[in-house]
């Protein structure tokens, strides 16, 4: 896959927040059939573009990210998707209430007989504060089955995440892996799903879907990967966390007025701690040892720094 690279420009002499790289799936042309996948069902493969059917994968242009399937069997294989499915970018809406997020076209993954592995390029936020990966998601309200527990039929899963290419992590948006997706409530209607990832990392969204009925349908749209950047060494940040490393307490320090609303993350995108500080002085103590994200936010300003906990 193509790694797109995006560097801050240094004489930008203000942060700035701005969508680095995306897709809304609006790009390739659109055939109203279903995809057959030429190759062996029984056997792991990448899917490729086939002539005058659904895009399955699509090669990036300037800031359209771009984006590559593969199939991968059940335990007992199955017949996957030479059968004929409707995988791949298509202008066909959830419900007729239920149009794309963002233009008229999307993707669509359903009645894969297996399972079907969406990767996005890799993004290479080198000289960035703070980042985030968001994609629209909607399950069609139908009967799954299964926890997802099990690589068989009748085990349907979906999972959205992101790789954090550095530090060999990954970050969940979605994983129904453990569950019925019929009790997550999450079926019928359009969510958007976010990451919070690292600063200066390289990072790639990946959907990982397991259906074997055709009512068993999710759609993807409006993948966006948005920075903050632009700092250079003319423009000093509004607030300084000291000491970092730090073990008990830290102190943030502001050259603004009022209080500072202050959200921590940890590399996997979960948010740890959430506090309202007053005057400097926070307690970490609860926090375990490893790498974390502050946010803080005060009034109208909002600032996101790393913070290293021994």
């Amino acid at each position: 896959m193509k790694k797109i690279t995006l560097l801050a420009a240094l004489f930008v002499s203000v942060a700035s927040f701005a969508q680095f790289a995306g897709t809304s799936f609006e790009e390739p042309g659109l055939f109203g059939v279903q995809y057959v996948d030429t190759g062996d069902p029984s056997v792991a493969h990448d899917l490729v573009n086939n002539t005058d059917e659904p895009f399955v994968d699509f090669a990036a242009t300037g800031s359209e990210i771009g984006y590559d399937a593969s199939y991968a069997p059940y335990d007992t294989p199955d017949v996957g998707l030479t059968d004929g499915d409707f995988v791949g970018v298509t202008d066909f809406q959830p419900t007729a209430d239920d149009p794309y997020t963002d233009g008229t076209q999307g993707y669509q993954i359903s009645d894969v007989d297996g399972n079907y592995t969406l990767e996005f390029d890799a993004v290479d936020l080198t000289g960035t504060t703070a980042a985030t990966v968001s994609i629209d998601y909607f399950l069609a309200e139908t009967g799954y089955e299964g926890d997802g527990t099990l690589n068989e039929s009748g085990s349907d899963r979906l999972r959205i995440y992101v790789r954090d290419l550095t530090n060999s992590t990954e970050i969940d948006i979605l994983n129904t892996t453990g569950s019925d997706i019929n009790d997550l409530s999450i079926e019928g209607t359009w969510i958007t799903g976010t990451a919070v990832v690292l600063p200066n990392t390289e990072v790639q969204l990946v959907i990982e879907a397991r259906t074997n009925a055709g009512a068993e349908a999710f759609f993807f749209d409006n993948v966006v990967v948005d920075a903050s950047f632009g700092i250079n060494d003319q423009t000093a940040s509004n607030f300084a966390i000291y000491p970092n490393p730090a073990t008990d307490n830290i102190n943030i320090t502001s050259s603004l007025n009022g209080d500072k609303m202050v959200a921590i993350f940890d590399v996997l995108g979960k948010q740890v701690m959430n506090s309202v500080v007053t005057g400097e002085r926070l307690n970490i103590e609860a926090l375990n040892s490893g790498v974390y994200i502050v946010k803080i936010t005060q009034g109208n300003v909002s600032e996101t720094q790393k913070l290293v906990v021994r």
